[in-house]
This record gives C-alpha cells, sequence and structure tokens, in this order.
C-alpha cells in the first residue's frame, strides 16, 4: 500500500491528480480523466454522478479509507482522478 501511497503523492506533485468532487467533475465534462478513485468509505452517490455525466473510463475503488489517503497526500477527500495516461498505468497495476 506504501507504493499506492507513494505513486499517487507522485502523481499530485506532478499536477496529474485530481481531488474532491467538484474538481474530477470538471474534468470529466471536459473529457480530461483516465481514471478516477474512490475510497472504499466513499459513498454510492459519487459513482452514480460520474456515470450521469456519462464518465465512460474505469471507476476504481482503493483499499484505503478517506482517512488513510488524506496523511499520505495531505487532503481529505474520498473522490480522486488522474489526468495522465503514465500514472494512471501504475495506479492500475498497485490497485
Amino acid at each position: 500500500m506504501q507504493k499506492f501511497y507513494s505513486m499517487l503523492g507522485l502523481a499530485r506533485r506532478a499536477g496529474k491528480l485530481l481531488i474532491g468532487r467538484d474538481a474530477v467533475m470538471a474534468a470529466v465534462r471536459k473529457n480530461r480523466v483516465r481514471l478516477v478513485l474512490l475510497t472504499k468509505d466513499a459513498s454510492p452517490r459519487h459513482k452514480q454522478e460520474l456515470e450521469a455525466l456519462g464518465y465512460k473510463g474505469e471507476i476504481k475503488t482503493a483499499d484505503c479509507t478517506m482517512d488513510d489517503l488524506s496523511v499520505a497526500i495531505g487532503k481529505r477527500s474520498c473522490v480522486f482522478a488522474l489526468e495522465d495516461d503514465n500514472f494512471t498505468h501504475a495506479i492500475q497495476q498497485l490497485i
């Protein structure tokens, strides 16, 4: 799990990780999102909203809580998205 947290932190520093519902939804509307990550304690409503917007990409549930990720990347949220293909591929291998 530590590699997963490290990769998300690296994506955040590179500016390729979107954090929070509003940022993710805006990027989905602009068709920039490659992968959406939800924490295991995220509301099912978030997934429904993404599907209602017409998001056809992958929505993965990470095996961590919102609090776990907030310690790892410095912001508290249950919805994250990646905009870069390389980071997306690396995160998918770690999940």
